[in-house]
């Protein structure tokens, strides 16, 4: 079980912070434990014992015992006779099993989703005004949200908010705050489960149904805040290229591709749209006559930003004497249009005879993603309605290679995605070391390399049990549920520990190795039950918990309860079968390598 666990604990960095914490906690329970058996319980026991009349059990053990022994009899021995007369077919039986159970995950039955965080739970709404809106048109949608707001919550029991701010000139935009005064934003401080009506999702998408959006509003995110992860987007993904608008273009595809899945809101990217920009480019006129485009760039650099044609010295003070148009004819776009532009002859003619203007929104922020200019695209998912690792695979199918092959682009996940992905990665490589020291355990404990093979089928088994588990109650394999798989690892592990240990006890009594395996599952049957019995009885009550913060430990309870159950009874019966089968193949190859050589005739000699 230690050795289950250990590999976790090798993890560095942020994500080993994340999954190392239930590792060291069960390692330390784990040795407390040990001190406990060897120390403690036998003083115990001894007091115990003595005053036990051992010849006469106690009335309600001997009818424990005596029913216990009857269901043993009457149900378990037969179904182990015929595993063991046809262990191949009992173990087919149990691989069809570990097949159908993984089929549930590559199918999407059932989902991941790698949540590793809870905070308080919170409303934003966050608003960015365009140029045109004045301070009556901020004041008055700011109102509209807030009595849409309260309407919202009216209808749905009016008990969901416990309060809310506003704020003007600030807002969260893109994981990035903003200010200035088109932008503004509400806070709201969500009711818990036990108070409120309704979720917070569904009171978002409520509210945003009710919203009107006016021409002066260039944009309104309504989500939730906190929560499983803490705020961030649950899907993000980076697109990679060398052109600022190709990479907009695509973005904006591979928004809209997300939006079309059930439960998916608030997409946006990290490069919005800024200032309106003017674009102009020289005309067929205008090259005629000699003017570039940096000629033409460096005359209204002059006329709009200044040109500087003095320095004005007076004592020891330097002045920059710099001309410009008046800010009249610099905001008046029909100027632009009359501005003249002189030609390499000398000549003077209107900037609207010699360039076309065109108007488009400008980029505020540029980033870079491994040397490449890049936009990362977010999205929040709703887990009542969908599952974020199926959107992510079936994008990652579908419109995103088209996307990427269309502009040229590369694509990579990011923030809470790659947070994922890092977790399973990390697990899977957990794992693949779990499963070498626990073979090494069991090869040096029992010198054979074989048995330690039918020891270690539990664990697919148990694995078998907790998919299926997961798919029975509806929920999610997480984060939670992937380090319940370490710990179901030793304690099915333990179980097949103790029934080859006393098979190897019947051999060595000199029992063929069939008698040996049916009389070690019989006679462990009662204390593996048990112990699985009162393990699965006192984590079931913590998988029907349906508070938010619960969410850490039912998973934990679904996979340790499903699977034990399921592998207790597959221990009992295939391990058994196994172990037939190796014994039975061991002899086979004994038998052919040790076989006597037939002696040669005359006749064989001669034709030899």
């Amino acid at each position: 079980t230690m050795a289950a666990f250990v590999p976790l604990m090798l993890t560095g960095g942020e994500i080993g912070a994340v999954i190392v914490t239930l590792p060291m906690v069960m390692l330390c329970v784990i040795i407390a434990s040990l001190v406990e058996c060897f120390l403690v319980l036998p003083g115990h026991l001894k007091k115990s014992f003595s005053k036990i009349d051992r010849k006469k059990p106690s009335a309600f053990r001997q009818k424990f015992d005596t029913w216990l022994y009857d269901k043993r009899d009457r149900y378990y021995r037969p179904i182990l006779d015929k595993s063991l007369s046809a262990p191949g077919t009992t173990l087919c039986a149990a691989i069809g099993c570990v097949v159908l159970a993984f089929s549930l995950v590559v199918s999407g039955r059932v989902g991941l989703n790698m949540v590793t965080g809870m905070s308080l739970e919170m409303l934003e709404a966050n608003v960015q005004f365009s140029a045109q809106a004045n301070e009556q048109d901020r004041q008055q949608f700011m109102s509209h949200l807030e009595s849409t707001m309260r309407a919202t919550d009216e209808g749905h029991g009016g008990i969901n908010i416990n309060g809310f701010v506003s704020k003007f000139n600030s807002a969260m935009l893109n994981q990035e705050r903003k200010t200035g005064s088109q932008y503004a934003s509400i806070r709201i401080e969500y009711a818990w489960e036990d108070e409120r009506f309704i979720a917070p999702q569904e009171f978002v998408n409520h509210w945003q149904e009710a919203l009107v959006q006016p021409p002066y509003v260039e944009d309104v995110l309504l989500e939730v805040s906190g929560g499983a992860n803490n705020g961030q987007p649950d899907l993000s993904l980076v697109l990679r290229g060398r052109d600022i608008p190709t990479l907009k273009q695509a973005s904006e595809e591979l928004q809209s591709a997300l939006r079309s899945y059930p439960g998916v809101s608030n997409v946006y990217d990290d490069l919005p749209y800024g200032k309106d920009q003017i674009v102009y480019a020289v005309n067929p006129m205008g090259k005629s006559l000699g003017i570039t485009t940096e000629s033409l760039g460096k005359q209204l650099r002059s006329a709009y930003s200044g040109g500087r044609v003095q320095i004005f010295n007076l004592n020891d003070t330097e002045l920059e004497v710099s001309v410009m148009l008046p800010d009249s004819e610099r905001d008046n776009l029909y100027s632009l249009k009359q501005f003249p532009i002189e030609t390499p002859a000398g000549d003077l003619v209107a900037m609207g005879l010699v360039a076309d203007t065109t108007n488009r929104n400008g980029i505020d922020v540029i980033n870079h993603n491994s040397g490449f200019m890049s936009v990362v695209v977010s999205a929040s998912v709703d887990a009542s309605q969908n599952n974020t690792e199926q959107i992510l695979a079936h994008v990652s199918d579908n419109a995103l290679p088209e996307i990427k092959e269309r502009y040229g682009l590369t694509s990579d996940i990011s923030g809470v995605t790659l947070r994922n992905q890092q977790i399973l990665d990390t697990m899977q490589t957990g794992f693949v070391l779990t499963i070498i020291f626990i073979y090494l355990i069991l090869a040096w404990t029992f010198s054979s390399y074989l048995w330690p093979l039918a020891v270690m089928l539990a664990i697919p088994l148990g694995l078998t049990g907790a998919i299926a588990g997961h798919w029975v109650m509806g929920a999610d394999i997480g984060a939670m549920s992937m380090l319940a798989f370490f710990s179901l690892t030793g304690i099915v592990v333990n179980d097949s520990i103790i029934l080859v240990s006393f098979f190897r006890r019947s051999l060595e009594a000199g029992n063929t190795y069939r008698e040996a395996i049916h009389e070690a599952s019989i006679s462990r049957f009662r204390a593996v039950m048990l112990t699985s019995l009162t393990t699965i009885a006192g984590l079931s009550p913590l998988m029907f918990e349906s508070f938010s913060l619960a969410m850490y430990i039912v998973p934990i309870a679904i996979t340790l309860c499903f699977g034990l159950a399921f592998a207790t009874l597959l221990v009992l019966l295939v391990i058994p079968a196994l172990i037939v089968m190796l014994e039975d193949s061991r002899a086979k190859f004994t038998a052919l390598f040790k076989a006597p050589a037939l002696p040669l005739s005359a006749s064989d000699m001669v034709n030899g």
